[in-house]
């Protein structure tokens, strides 16, 4: 398919298909190990990839198949906003909170956390010193498997976690420039439908000092369509899963449990920024209707 207004072609780094993977785990230590041990085993492989412009591809992509869409947020939050704590915990969780439950069709919606991004200047060149703010992410995965997905909801509501699991509930990341048109490290989504999950995707751990938790690594496919946002906007909100009750092997692949009670639907969420750019929003929803991945 030739390039259209809008596309553009991206370095984007996926996991080797290096036999390594056959016996270990990939996993990635967030702090300096003693002795020998490597701070990550994770070998990356650089492909050129089509991202195609989103804006001209609506009817194709839904979020029932895709995993990822659009939602418009009525926001008061200004750029400078993003620098008071108090005003983000104040107007903007519960801006989210309402956005995605009326878009969600939601009972119940809890954002989680939040990370304001700063792109450094020089990134993604190297300093030397540790970056005061997160940057952006190359690499192409999903923040959670299904299984951390269990596990955070088990850790974040002790013993109302087996009502939310017994129920319908989705993992969801929500990001949105802070000041817009975006055109420096927009966020670029894989497809879902696009991806073979079984072959193409495996589970690895990120691990602190106190715990640790498993993303999904995503090996590169030349079947899979990668899509942007062209000149996002604040009020622009991209809403995509990360894992779902209802499919243990995968939501949406982003750059960077069980049942189905009728009439019962979470969402919890998990905020997160960029300096020049981007504010990230993670969640769980319980939804009515059967979704895939």
């Amino acid at each position: 398919m030739a390039l259209t207004a809008g596309d553009v072609e991206a370095d984007i780094h996926y996991l080797s298909r290096s036999d390594i993977y056959k016996s270990v785990k990939p996993y990635t230590l967030r702090y300096k190990p003693p002795g020998l041990l490597p701070i990550s085993n994770v070998i990356r492989e650089k492909e050129c990839t089509i991202i195609r412009n989103m804006r001209h591809h609506w009817d194709a992509l839904k979020y029932d198949s895709c995993g990822f869409q659009v939602v418009e947020l009525d926001t008061q939050m200004t750029f400078d906003d993003f620098s008071d704590v108090d005003k983000i915990d104040r107007v903007h969780r519960p801006e989210i909170e309402k956005c995605v439950k009326r878009t969600m069709q939601a009972s119940s919606v809890q954002v989680l956390d939040y990370v304001i991004r700063r792109r450094h200047v020089s990134f993604p060149i190297a300093t030397g010193e540790p970056y005061e703010w997160q940057q952006p992410a190359s690499r192409a995965h999903i923040d959670f498997t299904f299984n951390a997905g269990v596990s955070t909801i088990r850790n974040a509501f002790n013993e109302k976690a087996d009502a939310i699991l017994a129920a319908r509930w989705q993992f969801v990341n929500i990001w949105h420039p802070l000041k817009g048109p975006l055109v420096d490290w927009p966020l670029a989504f894989c497809d879902a439908a696009s991806v073979d999950f079984d072959n193409d995707t495996m589970a690895g751990d990120v691990v602190e000092r106190t715990k640790a938790f498993e993303n999904t690594q995503v090996h590169f496919n030349p079947q899979q369509k990668w899509y942007y946002l062209k000149d996002q906007l604040p009020s622009e909100l991209l809403m995509f899963k990360n894992a779902d009750s209802e499919s243990t092997s995968g939501a949406t692949t982003g750059r960077l449990v069980c049942g189905n009670q009728k009439s019962r639907r979470f969402l919890l969420i998990d905020i997160r920024s960029s300096s020049r750019l981007i504010l990230q929003s993670t969640g769980f929803t319980n939804r009515d209707a059967t979704r895939k991945h």
